[in-house]
């Protein structure tokens, strides 16, 4: 293979930013060279003294299927691709979660045409994956979303033609629905607790048979999202890291954290470490905590809360989850929550019981007309 065929541009939607070669046989990359657009590298790549062919590795593997993935050997085989570093290149590596793309060298190629937020794109890969057919998916097309879509459990985007593109995921074990009821709930637990904007909504859905928990892309066109650990000073990062080795109090953290000026985010803290606590939710690390910033009017905001699976202690099996005392208290709160105080399910039992009392009158005039007419 030619050392051209190996090049490729890290794109930033229609911006170059730097040339890297990729050796898919051993699953290395090599970082090549600074382009004009490279003020518009992910961050952490503009930092002084940095290793970038180290940074180049951590970022292309951030927008992989992980080892843990569910079925990652059977995707590799029916995709005939060696490791998951080939089969993230199938779709020139777009995803939904952010505007950069790879573009071989010589290619011409325009992210207006391409990308996943403003195109449709056929589908049938996602859902070759939901259903787990290894064979289906063999046939379906790679230049897709999924290829680059990190996490451990079965998931796939769908693009529904009035919602656009929509997640599906259905856990990470086989057979635990409460795995996906759990995200769910948690997340309307958490729109009871934060800003409409600062959750993300998971629907329940059922598809093929299967509980899946549903939700839109965190993005749009116009918008970036920049994670956590890249928008706070090292310092900050550092002290975080401490709070997880039980090194550093959690207050302390909070009050550095408003003398850097990140008010909005200690409040956004204090009422995430309060929502871990209650939910039981251990994956709402750095790494899913991030800012979003609007490419025109550069304003930066919060990301909605994202990943929520494994709340209540869903991600073991349904046994282990109802044996833990707490949990299961906590299950039956939330249960009669959504069967008792939610105002909505209220109307809704109100509104069942006129219909029933209506079907009850009609069938009585029903029978008393029947009963006149036979005499």
């Amino acid at each position: 293979m030619s050392k051209k065929k190996n090049t490729y541009i890290l794109m930033y939607k229609n911006f170059e930013v730097f040339s890297f070669s990729v050796d898919f046989r051993r699953s290395r990359t090599t970082f090549l060279e600074k382009l004009d657009h490279f003020d518009k590298a992910p961050y952490g790549f503009n930092q002084s003294n940095i290793d970038l062919n180290k940074k180049l590795t951590i970022f292309l593997n951030s927008r992989q299927i992980p080892l843990q993935r569910r079925g990652y050997k059977e995707i590799l085989k029916a995709t005939h691709c060696r490791n998951a570093l080939s089969l993230s290149f199938k779709g020139h590596g777009l995803s939904l979660s952010n505007h950069y793309w790879y573009k071989r060298s010589g290619e011409n190629l325009s992210y207006d045409e391409i990308n996943f937020f403003t195109n449709k794109w056929d589908d049938s890969f996602a859902r070759a994956l939901l259903k787990e057919d290894y064979e289906a998916l063999s046939k379906a097309n790679m230049n897709v979303p999924d290829v680059v879509t990190a996490g451990w459990g079965v998931k796939g985007w769908l693009y529904d033609p009035i919602k656009g593109p929509r997640l599906y995921k259905l856990g990470i074990h086989e057979g635990n629905q409460e795995e996906v009821l759990g995200e769910v709930l948690a997340s309307r637990l958490a729109q009871k607790m934060f800003k409409k904007e600062e959750v993300l909504s998971y629907e329940l859905e059922t598809i093929y048979g299967k509980y899946a928990s549903v939700s839109s892309p965190i993005i749009g066109i116009n918008e970036d999202l920049i994670p956590l650990s890249s928008y706070l000073s090292f310092e900050m990062n550092l002290l975080y890291r401490s709070i997880k080795a039980n090194k550093c109090d959690y207050k302390e953290f909070l009050s550095k954290l408003k003398k850097e000026g990140h008010e909005e985010l200690v409040t956004f803290f204090i009422k995430l470490n309060c929502l871990k606590t209650i939910c039981f939710v251990s994956d709402l690390h750095f790494e899913n905590i991030s800012m979003i910033k609007n490419m025109k009017s550069g304003e930066i905001r919060v990301a909605p809360i994202y990943d929520l699976g494994g709340a209540f202690g869903s991600s073991n099996t349904a046994k282990e989850h109802l044996i833990h005392p707490n949990k299961a208290t906590l299950l039956l709160i939330y249960y009669l929550y959504f069967k008792i105080e939610n105002p909505d399910l209220i109307n809704a039992v109100k509104l069942e019981e006129v219909k029933q009392k209506i079907e009850k009158s009609n069938q009585a005039k029903t029978d008393f007309l029947s009963n006149m007419s036979y005499e």
